[in-house]
């Protein structure tokens, strides 16, 4: 899928939140995005463990 299929996903986020992620995305050296969607990533893929348990 090139940039141009990607659907947009506009996010609201409460105040502040949008300044957090900046910060934290400039620390681990990523952009926003790929900072959101790793942390999307840890919480929705599942383990090794869970994937036993299905």
């Amino acid at each position: 899928m090139t940039k141009a299929q990607k659907p947009n996903f506009p996010l609201r986020l409460p105040e502040g939140m949008r300044e957090q992620i900046r910060q934290a995305a400039k620390a681990e050296g990523r952009s926003m995005n790929a900072q959101i969607v790793q942390h999307l990533r840890a919480i929705y893929q599942p383990t090794e463990r869970q994937e036993a348990a299905a």
